[in-house]
């Protein structure tokens, strides 16, 4: 919830207009909830390093390492622009920052990171 008013927060410091900061404290809310759910379902999925043998552990560094080469195949495909807000997202910037910084709408700019999420799973055959 602390997360939660500190975006909101932020978001008012850096001139967002919110017509109905209790709608948007509900979503925000609600958007930190469904991340720290699927963050817990990785780490339940991923299975420990200090229980893998030697040989399981090279394997997964092998796989690990062909991974993140077909990610970045992926994300050399995306446009410029779309490198670019999933770079602000990943280096923890909200919705309302990237907005801000790239002048384009929130919405626009959760619509491309989305649909970007979503081409970069369907390529990874995680979708």
């Amino acid at each position: 919830m602390q997360d939660v008013l500190l975006n909101l927060w932020r978001a008012k410091q850096n001139g967002t207009e919110i017509r109905n900061a209790e709608a948007w404290a509900v979503r925000a809310t609600k958007n930190a909830c469904i991340s720290a759910w699927r963050k817990s379902r990785k780490d339940i999925a991923a299975p420990e390093k200090d229980n893998l043998h030697a040989a399981d552990n090279a394997s997964a560094k092998i796989e690990e390492s062909e991974y993140q080469k077909r990610a970045v195949k992926i994300l050399e495909g995306f446009s410029a622009g779309t490198r670019k807000l999933l770079k602000m997202k990943a280096d923890g910037m909200n919705l309302d920052e990237i907005a801000a910084a790239t002048g384009r709408s929130k919405g626009s700019v959760k619509t491309s990171i989305s649909a970007a999420r979503k081409q970069m799973l369907e390529a990874l055959g995680q979708r």
